[in-house]
């Protein structure tokens, strides 16, 4: 079962064209970081690798989502004896692989190395499944990218948050809430590479996004079979 449901999401993410452009847009990102002076290369690269496996990972799994309840997917699915569970672990699991080759694109085109990859890595996946799950969970109830718009941008203003408040730009103490936003633990991960992360802060950022990552799964869970399979409006 969870093999069908692999080659059903690879075909459709394929047929919409979702997972060319997101291998698409993080060759652009890459490119785009070359222009970047190599001194600033520890500061943006992180913004790049959050925006790659979280932001945009966020954007097209809602944008897969519609294209299957367009090609009735969904609906076909909801007739047969499928674990739901299974249909979330099935799509974490592709767009956690894509966001993995994503980063490591982005890492090896604006930095010519990789160095510190398996940082890198572990963040990847990590934010991956939240924001994945995140995704599938909020955009089960909309029916097409038009709805999902807000949502997105306002996932992706509070995302970025953490970077401004990481680099001192947000200093007054009401801000130390961002450390509960996922992107701010993702962020000590890809910040790993270029600055000395101590072990114990690596840890505490794992647990705090697996901590995010059953939340995730909980909302996702009960959000996508309401609105996505009984078709709750």
């Amino acid at each position: 079962m969870m093999g069908n449901l692999l080659k059903t999401s690879v075909i459709v993410g394929f047929r919409s064209y979702v997972y060319p452009i997101y291998l698409l847009v993080a060759l652009a990102y890459g490119l785009m970081l070359l222009a970047f002076p190599e001194q600033y290369l520890p500061t943006m690269v992180p913004v790049f690798l959050i925006l790659e496996p979280g932001l945009v990972g966020f954007m097209f799994v809602g944008t897969e989502l519609f294209a299957e309840k367009k090609d009735g997917a969904i609906g076909a699915l909801a007739v047969t004896p499928i674990e739901w569970r299974d249909y979330l672990l099935a799509k974490t699991l592709l767009l956690g692989a894509l966001s993995v080759i994503a980063s490591v694109l982005i890492m090896a085109v604006s930095t010519r190395s990789l160095y510190g990859l398996s940082y890198v890595v572990v963040g990847t996946v990590l934010a991956s499944i939240v924001y994945t799950l995140l995704g599938v969970g909020i955009s089960a109830k909309y029916r097409d990218l038009d709805d999902y718009f807000l949502p997105i941008l306002g996932v992706m203003v509070v995302s970025l948050l953490p970077f401004a408040h990481y680099h001192g730009y947000l200093t007054h103490p009401l801000w130390k809430v961002l450390y509960a936003v996922p992107s701010y633990p993702a962020l000590y991960f890809f910040k790993a590479p270029f600055v000395d992360v101590p072990t114990r802060t690596l840890a505490y950022a794992a647990l705090g996004l697996i901590l995010w990552a059953v939340l995730a799964y909980y909302i996702a869970k009960v959000r996508f079979y309401r609105y996505a399979v009984e078709g709750v409006r």
